[in-house]
């Protein structure tokens, strides 16, 4: 079994900024809790998609209603600093660093990497344990992200903590990058919301009902999409199941581009090389679809 923590700023539910939130990260988490192949250590949570507090209150609720044995532990409420001291460590960064202690493990960082920049920072003794950290985000060089005309739209996990992203990338720690290139070629339909529902668990309801305003939202705003991209199981889905992926060896960067910067890839980039996951194997979307909507129960 693969040994994993996630770490997360899962809001399935939440409404935040009058509008409901992404929901991609409380698949991510009941897949890895009912993968055979997943041994799941600990779930920390983050900022990002809604403020701590409520990223914390979903997570514990999805472990709870799985009557999952997992620890779950509260993070990062806002980004690093862009510069000088760093904050100390959190009770996220505690939970990851006993878990390392006990076993090598690898990280599925499915929010923005606040956390991991604090592991990396206070802790640097014990990322020899760390098998690979697998971050939804990065794009490939110069390419802008669109949803059929609309965009550019944001790298969002990477944007929300740049210096958390650069510490953890500076570190060594082997990279895993599944961003936006990935994930925007394959959606969850309602339909499949209602396959999942037809599973009649309290798990698959309380999917099913906490998903369908995110669903329609996103259609609402992208009508060229049929469903909502399932970005974060595309971690769960590489350590699984890496067959389905075209996986790349790339440099990498982190450019200023106006008033943002963007973390790019590419071969011809210098410094350590990291794995980009820049598009699916034959017959590889349709499996990873089915394998997120076959692990909600």
């Amino acid at each position: 079994m693969t040994a994993l923590i996630i770490d997360t700023d899962v809001a399935l539910g939440v409404h935040h900024e009058g509008r409901p939130r992404d929901i991609d990260d409380g698949f991510a988490i009941v897949e890895a809790i009912n993968s055979p192949e997943i041994d799941l250590q600990a779930v920390t949570t983050v900022f990002g998609n809604a403020p701590q507090i409520d990223v914390y209150r979903v997570a514990v609720e999805i472990v709870s209603l799985k009557q999952a044995d997992i620890p779950v532990s509260p993070g990062a409420a806002e980004p690093l600093p862009a510069d000088g001291a760093l904050p100390v460590a959190n009770e996220a960064v505690e939970q990851m660093v006993a878990v390392l202690r006990r076993q090598s493990c690898h990280i599925a960082a499915i929010g923005p990497l606040t956390n991991l920049g604090l592991l990396v920072h206070h802790h640097p003794e014990i990322l020899d344990r760390v098998l690979s950290v697998v971050i939804v985000a990065g794009r490939s060089r110069d390419n802008e992200f669109f949803i059929g005309k609309a965009g550019p739209v944001r790298d969002f996990n990477f944007e929300n903590d740049v210096r958390a992203t650069r510490l953890l990338l500076e570190s060594g720690v082997p990279v895993v990058l599944a961003g936006f290139e990935l994930t925007s070629q394959v959606v969850v339909t309602e339909a499949d919301l209602a396959t999942i529902a037809a599973a009649r668990s309290p798990a698959a309801d309380y999917f099913h009902r906490n998903s369908l305003a995110w669903c329609r939202h996103w259609t609402g705003q992208f009508p060229v999409d049929a469903g909502f991209h399932p970005w974060d199981s595309a971690a769960i889905s590489w350590l699984k199941h890496p067959h389905y992926f075209i996986a790349e060896q790339r440099g990498w960067q982190i450019r200023p581009v106006g008033k943002k910067h963007w973390l790019e890839c590419d071969s011809d980039l210098p410094g350590a090389r990291i794995t980009y996951l820049s598009g699916f194997a034959p017959d590889g979307a349709t499996a990873f679809v089915q394998d997120v909507v076959d692990h909600v129960f």
